[in-house]
């Protein structure tokens, strides 16, 4: 795995070898770009390396362009490059498709995402990087780059859906970064965007240049049905709706049981074709899964891929340990499964590979699932023009609708809108709306936040030059829309730092300790001053005889939001504890007056909300990690797989930056110590023996589990092995994907024996100097 560059190869294809091209033709089937793609990336701003923001509907061809774009920057000019994307699935989907490109170009895919990644990353003198990071990830990564006085190495920027600049939390988050980024000139920036209201302000903030097309490779139609009624959606007509056809119904058909005939519609695609079939709710979802399994009765939908059908049930079997949803079990046999945040990460994949391979051919889901992976359709539905009670907005319904008729799938695709008459006038004023604007999001403490961590950075000194930085913002650009004078925000801002003893304001601003600490979790000061004193409290009196005290002091304070605590499952669980473990919620202020004031239903006065919000969520982890199976502890807690699964995500990143928080400050060693080895072990949740497995971002639990028992005990048997042979091994394990397992797990040995060979280098030509 030799680093191609272009001193070995001819250049035939935008600047890089023909083995590129090659490459694409290979592992896509891409053998042709469109004439859109050929445009822009002959762009004029793209020839110079300026910034771009480019945006096309769904199913446009966006990311290859962006990935052409990072290979250019790899071979061409030697440089890293950084890869944003929104969730974890999206980021380990792109590891495993890169792949086979950085085995084959040389260079390096280093995933970003839960515990994985590296602050900073390792130096590398020989090859280069391609870091594909989540957006908190992401933030964490060019701070240490910029503390290290390494940001040189970083050539280029790719964001995917740069529009979540205006989604809460993680917008602001995403603005920080790219205002740092917009300081080093060196630096280009790429961002794709879904159709978005205001996209010049996005232009406007990356000093970017836009590039825009209608374009869809294939004929999408939209068609309202109200009724019996089918109406098509005309965007060129001031009328959005034309009568179409009425429905007619076979006589067997029980509208008691299918009000809507969402069957009739799914079988006029299913099994050859795909469909999608988006649900206001969760339990819609299943029931609608259900429902349609009745209009598919016939031998041909059973038949249909049978073996494929039971080895994904064993599959999904392997990963539950034994349990299978039975809603699942039933609607399988018919290709058909449900799909949303209450299954976890591990029976999402599943589900999604075998969608994929035709296994599965209908989906219903919550939507979601449109702005994740990459699931075409040849039809999609809309249950409804709702997502929970909320009516959608044209952005989201052009998501979702947009997963319809993809390249590859055949010559159109068509979305049907299910719609109740009383409903029908918000939808078409909903289809002649204007789309949806994006809203800076860099206010309040997420800019207090900024403003600390330019500090930190010694990227600002005063107040001079945070108004410089401030001066490069969205929230600049847009803030007299805002109503928002920017000058007195950071002046308000200072004011309150110095207050609350964050900052010392002389000719040089200069941060106070635990000022820096929370700068280095990425946390608020507030939150980073309480975590201080639980942390003072907890090492007066800590218990280390479990785990579970210091599994109480890494569960994130924002999780209390999201889940309330099942005060029957907390009691039932205080009453099992062991002494040990007791003697740890004593400790945290869980005793018998509490759970006694619980029984009688009156307030709790004895310990805060949080402290017993907290401890509920703590003790769902304590049982996970003690090695309780998903299935037992989802239902001891009243709370879902999905969420357990969200609830261990959420906490492998705290306990991460609360391990970076202590790491900062002196007195905080114990902590930095005792918690170094749980990001990892909370983010497999599995058996020691499988944690190298695990690494790989296509292997959970249950083909971890499969693959240690036949024999792929490692990486290196891994990278070894034939992917026919794990095909075969591994029930429901497309071929595509046991190649690209293979590849990742090359790359992951490469990538560590190359960091040996320069860290041995660097010792002998220390040893020469001597």
């Amino acid at each position: 795995m030799s680093p191609l560059t272009m001193s070995n190869t001819d250049t035939k294809f935008f600047g890089l070898p023909g083995k590129v091209k090659e490459i694409i033709q290979k592992n896509r089937g891409i053998y042709d770009l469109y004439d859109w793609q050929i445009e822009c990336l002959t762009l004029e701003p793209i020839k110079r390396k300026k910034n771009l923001v480019y945006s096309l509907p769904t199913s446009g061809g966006k990311t290859l362009v962006a990935e052409i774009l990072m290979l250019k920057e790899l071979i061409l000019y030697n440089k890293n490059v950084v890869f944003i994307l929104p969730f974890v699935a999206l980021v380990q989907e792109k590891v495993n498709l890169l792949s086979t490109f950085g085995l084959e170009l040389g260079f390096f895919i280093e995933e970003y995402s839960g515990s994985k990644g590296i602050y900073p990353p390792p130096k590398r003198m020989k090859k280069r990087s391609i870091y594909i990071c989540t957006i908190e990830k992401a933030l964490g990564l060019i701070n240490s780059l910029l503390e290290e006085k390494r940001i040189s190495e970083i050539g280029l920027v790719v964001v995917d859906e740069l529009h979540l600049l205006g989604e809460p939390n993680r917008g602001a988050v995403l603005e920080n970064l790219l205002t740092k980024l917009l300081h080093f000139d060196f630096i280009q920036i790429i961002g794709m965007s879904a159709t978005i209201g205001n996209l010049q302000d996005l232009a406007k903030f990356l000093r970017a240049n836009i590039y825009t097309k209608n374009f869809r490779p294939i004929e999408l139609k939209e068609y309202i049905k109200v009724e019996d009624e089918i109406f098509l959606v005309n965007n060129h007509l001031d009328l959005p709706l034309v009568f179409c056809k009425s429905l007619k119904y076979d006589k067997s058909f029980d509208r008691t049981k299918d009000p809507d005939n969402i069957g009739f519609l799914v079988k006029e695609v299913v099994p050859n074709s795909s469909c999608l079939v988006f649900c206001p709710s969760k339990s819609n979802c299943e029931n609608v899964a259900v429902m349609i399994c009745d209009s598919l009765k016939h031998p041909i939908y059973i038949d249909h891929k049978r073996k494929e059908k039971e080895d994904l049930l064993k599959a999904l079997l392997a990963e539950g340990n034994g349990n299978v949803c039975p809603i699942l079990r039933k609607t399988l046999r018919y290709g058909v499964a449900y799909h949303h945040s209450g299954l976890t990460g591990a029976e999402r994949k599943l589900i999604e590979e075998a969608y994929m391979t035709g296994t599965v051919y209908c989906i219903c889901c919550t939507s979601t699932l449109a702005a994740g992976i990459n699931l075409p359709a040849q039809r999609v539905i809309l249950r409804s023009p709702y997502i929970g009670t909320q009516f959608i907005n044209l952005s989201r319904y052009k998501q979702m609708v947009g997963r319809a008729g993809r390249a590859g799938l055949g010559e159109k695709g068509d979305s049907y809108l299910i719609c109740q008459p009383m409903d029908t006038p918000k939808v078409g004023n909903l289809l002649i709306s204007p789309m949806d604007i994006c809203k800076s999001q860099l206010h309040n403490d997420e800019l207090n936040n900024f403003i600390l961590s330019l500090i930190s950075l010694n990227l600002a000194m005063n107040k001079a030059s945070i108004m410089n930085y401030m001066n490069s913002t969205l929230l600049k650009v847009q803030a007299d829309f805002l109503r928002i004078n920017i000058e007195d925000e950071v002046e308000k801002i200072l004011c309150d730092l110095v207050n609350n003893k964050a900052l010392i304001m002389n000719d040089i601003l200069k941060l106070t300790p635990l000022a820096k600490a929370a700068v280095k979790g990425n946390f608020s000061y507030s939150l980073a001053h309480h975590l201080y004193n639980d942390l003072i409290k907890a090492q007066k009196c800590l218990i280390l005889d479990n785990d579970l005290h210091l599994i109480y002091l890494i569960t994130p304070y924002k999780i209390t939001e999201w889940y309330e605590p099942k005060y029957d499952a907390l009691i039932e669980a205080y009453s099992s504890l062991g002494c040990k473990e007791l003697n740890v919620a004593h400790i945290i202020g869980i005793n018998e007056v509490c759970i006694n004031s619980i029984l009688a239903g009156r307030p709790i006065k004895s310990v805060p909300p949080i402290v017993l919000h907290r401890f509920f969520i703590s003790l769902i982890i304590y049982d996970l990690w003690k090695g309780n199976n998903i299935w037992k502890v989802s239902s001891k807690f009243h709370i879902s797989r999905g969420e357990i699964n969200n609830i261990i995500g959420a906490t492998v990143g705290f306990a991460s930056a609360v391990i970076r928080f202590c790491d900062v400050l002196d007195e905080m060693w114990c902590f930095t110590k005792l918690l170094s080895k749980f990001p990892e072990r909370l983010d497999y949740c599995g058996d020691n023996e499988l944690i190298e497995l695990l690494q790989l971002p296509a292997v959970k639990l249950g083909r971890a589990k499969q693959l240690y028992n036949s024999g792929y005990k490692d990486l290196v048997s891994i990278a070894k092995s034939d992917p026919f042979k794990l095909v075969t091994s591994i029930h429901h394990l497309p071929l595509k994907q046991a190649k690209q397992i293979v590849s990742v797990a090359k790359l992951i040995l490469l990538s560590k024996s190359e960091s040996l060979q320069e860290e041995a280098e660097k010792i002998l030509q220390n040893v020469s100097v001597i």
